[in-house]
């Protein structure tokens, strides 16, 4: 078997690393580092680091991935769930076939895959306006802000979250519009179905305004086209996540800042 080891560049992470990578090739598994290797060649995928991270490797993996193990060596992990001292039983039960899979869906933005969001926003603090539609339908029209953002159900507790969207349960399949400081305030961020296909034109102050991917990957397109049609993220989990405990976690180590 191979592992693609993708590892957070900080201390505590390479030491992490180090250890998995150890406990790896001492069962016959051999290791790869992101970038020097394709992520879809490989057999799974072990993430060592925080959410950050996880994105940053997802976006070099065009495919339908391997099962991806995570494990927590940053500050924002919401979507890693294993600790370090954990990886040792984890690794026994993948080996087993003792997981089960959580499988998520990317945006698809004319070839370029999120499995957040994806975010049209002004640059230098000057308002942009777009139109949005979905399913041809127009849902803005000259929004004025400071752009618009395209979640996923698993983007809904990230980027979107924070410009004031809905949290979703993870067991609904959904897409996300959230309007990002909208001057109108009768702008509400909105929840279509998972088929549904979102436009978004940019047009006022196109030349200053940016489009990233999970925040990553930044696209040259102003007008876009975005279904929940991407390929598939699979998680290889080995506990339940409990996901509004996660949040109250969450929540309470961020208010200690």
């Amino acid at each position: 078997m191979r592992a693609l080891l993708s590892t957070k560049p900080d201390e505590k992470a390479i030491r992490i690393a180090r250890k998995i990578k150890e406990k790896l090739e001492r069962v016959g598994i051999s290791t790869c580092t992101l970038g020097a290797c394709n992520p879809c060649a490989m057999d799974f995928i072990v993430v060592v680091g925080g959410d950050g991270t996880l994105l940053y490797t997802l976006s070099k993996a065009s495919c339908k991935t391997p099962p991806v193990i995570t494990v927590r060596a940053g500050r924002r992990a919401f979507l890693l769930d294993l600790e370090p001292e954990e990886f040792d039983w984890a690794l026994r039960r993948f080996l087993e076939g003792d997981y089960y899979k959580e499988v998520h869906k990317r945006l698809d933005i004319e070839g370029t895959y999120a499995l957040n969001e994806v975010a049209v926003l002004s640059k230098w603090r000057r308002v942009t306006r777009v139109n949005v539609y979905a399913d041809e339908y127009k849902v803005y029209e000259g929004l004025e802000g400071d752009g618009v953002i395209v979640s996923t159900t698993v983007g809904s507790t990230a980027y979107a979250l924070s410009a004031g969207g809905p949290l979703v349960d993870p067991r609904v399949e959904v897409l996300l519009i959230v309007p990002v400081n909208p001057i109108q305030l009768n702008a509400r961020s909105i929840v279509l179905p998972s088929f549904s296909k979102v436009k978004v034109e940019v047009t006022r102050n196109r030349e200053e305004t940016i489009v990233l991917a999970d925040g990553i990957t930044e696209l040259e397109k102003k007008d876009l086209v975005i279904t929940l049609k991407g390929p598939e993220v699979t998680f290889a989990r080995f506990k339940i996540r409990e996901f509004y405990s996660k949040l109250i976690e969450l929540r309470s180590f961020f208010s200690k800042d």
